[in-house]
């Protein structure tokens, strides 16, 4: 009679035959390849390789020299990378960090392991900052990973500010520093800024980078500089004054400041703002419109421009009720306090007043202040 293992057994099996293939590796017991990365070796078992990944899988069964080879180097892969593959091939656990994700992560792409790669991509995304955001995106071009890559550089984008006070941005090639600071989508209140960021790039390697100089202070929109911020400049950096097209261009940026403006000053992204007049505050069924219901979405008017613009409204439970009071922070945050809706109210002995923070087009829950 036949007997059919359920969902435990099978899982206990598939650990046993782990377990087993681990212990194998560990005791180097019917080891027929050897992995070499870096000069380091790495013993292992071709099906195991091929069970993984479709690259080595091509390799075994390719009928070339590969096929009987005992040793295989991997070039541009680094050992470690190497060693943290093939502890998740036999032990199923992917050992990721900060300092090692990008090497795991190129060869897995390397090795057509598309889940170790996600896996990588995913870990990036979430542990991203303006300390490494510069690094991940240039990687992620690097290697066609285009989530990722559309991620970090609306990261970078967003938080230049930040990003542009870290070393991490001066170790950029000169075409990727040209692309970046022509962008019109940085968000950044003041060209005081880019100013500074481009004397830093070149101060960080003077003699390889001044040569460049001229060609990056052309993507400055020095006219958007407080005067005496550029001469105090000038004074900081001599090597403006060493260069004759960089006086020449310094000169015509004095003339213009003393001539009235033309045409309108092309404004980077954050420097662009615009005052709204927020609506919110309703019960959870909301006021129907063709956009949604008010109980999800409240809105924004732009009183120059008449335009009307849609936020998601705060809700917690049954949604908030009545707004006693609102803050808008320097940063843009908002903050809003009211009470519960009437029917959530109606339940309950306390009187609850909810707190609400907006952040960019998301809405976090701030606290909740029970009143007696």
């Amino acid at each position: 009679m036949e007997c059919k293992t359920e969902g435990k057994e099978k899982y206990q099996h598939s650990l046993n035959l782990l377990n087993k293939i681990k212990n194998m590796k560990e005791f180097a017991e019917m080891i027929d390849v050897v992995l070499m990365a870096e000069g380091e070796k790495f013993p292992c078992h071709r099906l195991v390789l091929a069970a993984f990944s479709p690259y080595f899988k091509a390799m075994f069964t390719c009928g070339l020299v590969e096929c009987t080879q005992r040793e295989i180097v991997l070039y541009d892969i680094t050992a470690e990378s190497v060693s943290v593959i093939l502890n998740y091939m036999y032990s199923a656990s992917l050992e990721i960090n900060n300092a090692n994700v990008q090497t795991v992560a190129m060869a897995a792409y390397f090795m057509q392991m598309e889940e170790v790669f996600s896996v990588c991509q995913k870990y990036m995304m979430d542990h991203m900052d303006a300390f490494n955001c510069v690094g991940i995106y240039y990687f992620a071009k690097q290697i066609g990973a285009e989530d990722l890559s559309d991620q970090s550089k609306k990261y970078l984008y967003q938080h230049f500010a930040e990003v542009s006070l870290h070393e991490e941005i001066l170790e950029i090639e000169v075409q990727q520093f040209l692309t970046l600071i022509k962008s019109d989508d940085l968000n950044i209140s003041r060209e005081e800024s880019i100013l500074d960021l481009v004397l830093r790039w070149v101060n960080h390697n003077q003699e390889s980078r001044k040569e460049h100089l001229v060609e990056l202070l052309k993507q400055v929109r020095l006219e958007l500089i407080n005067p005496s911020f550029l001469r105090q400049a000038l004074k900081r950096n001599t090597m403006l004054l060493c260069d004759a097209n960089c006086i020449d261009i310094i000169q015509n940026t004095f003339k213009a400041f003393k001539t009235p403006q033309q045409h309108p000053l092309n404004l980077r992204y954050g420097m662009e703002t615009t005052s709204l007049l927020l609506c919110i505050g309703n019960n959870s069924s909301g006021i129907r419109s063709r956009r949604r219901s008010y109980g999800d979405a409240s809105f924004c008017y732009d009183p120059a421009s008449r335009k009307t613009y849609f936020i998601s409204s705060p809700k917690y439970g049954e949604g908030l009720g009545t707004v006693c009071t609102g803050v808008v922070m320097e940063n843009n945050a908002i903050i809003v306090a009211g009470e519960a809706s009437a029917s959530k109210l109606s339940r309950q002995k306390n009187k609850n007043v909810e707190i609400y923070r907006f952040v960019s087009s998301t809405i976090f829950m701030f606290v909740l202040i029970t009143l007696i």
